[in-house]
């Protein structure tokens, strides 16, 4: 996130026939044009530079249809969702469906946002879509959540950068329902990554 600008320089009039303008010394043009320097160069690092390196950059769209996967979580079968040929729904006779699937994005990108669009008939029912990575040797603390969404039809954002860095990690999306009703339907048509 790109900080608010503050001023850090402020001229202090000088006064006819009071002040004597010299080169050197506090007070000295040395010394006032060296902090306007100081003020410009943390304009351009801080405020500039950062504006243009978002507006430069491309965006991109990556649109999926979820194509998931089920898995055991610690030898215990999870609910799988039912497949369609174009979106994913939960199994009518339970209260939860869970799934995953690999994501590849180009290396160094920066994800902006997640978008998820389907159906969610149950009033109960939370669904949770999210953007996740690993170490590609499992070292470390674990799946990181770089973007998550709770709610369709709403952007969601990152709450810290997420970089993609294929070098070192892996990236999949896992789209979860719990606690839904069991005759509701919940429905999931489109996952959308937005990047740069």
């Amino acid at each position: 996130m790109i900080e608010p600008y503050v001023p850090q320089f402020s001229h202090k009039d000088w006064i006819d026939n009071q002040d004597r303008v010299q080169a050197g010394g506090e007070n000295g043009l040395n010394s006032r044009f060296h902090l306007l320097e100081a003020e410009f160069l943390g304009l351009a690092n801080n405020q500039i530079n950062p504006m243009l390196e978002v507006l430069g950059a491309p965006t991109r769209h990556l649109t999926l249809i979820p194509a998931l996967h089920s898995y055991s979580d610690a030898q215990v079968a999870q609910p799988a969702w039912v497949q369609a040929i174009d979106m994913v729904e939960k199994p009518n006779d339970m209260d939860a469906a869970h799934g995953f699937m690999n994501v590849t994005l180009q290396d160094g990108v920066l994800v902006r946002s997640l978008f998820v669009t389907g159906s969610n008939q149950s009033s109960t029912g939370t669904l949770t879509v999210a953007l996740k990575g690993r170490r590609i040797d499992n070292s470390g603390s674990g799946t990181e959540v770089l973007i998550e969404s709770t709610e369709l039809d709403e952007l969601a954002l990152p709450v810290a950068e997420a970089k993609i860095m294929n070098e070192s990690h892996r990236y999949f999306l896992t789209v979860d329902v719990v606690e839904a009703e069991l005759d509701k339907a919940v429905q999931v048509f489109c996952v959308q990554l937005v990047y740069q």
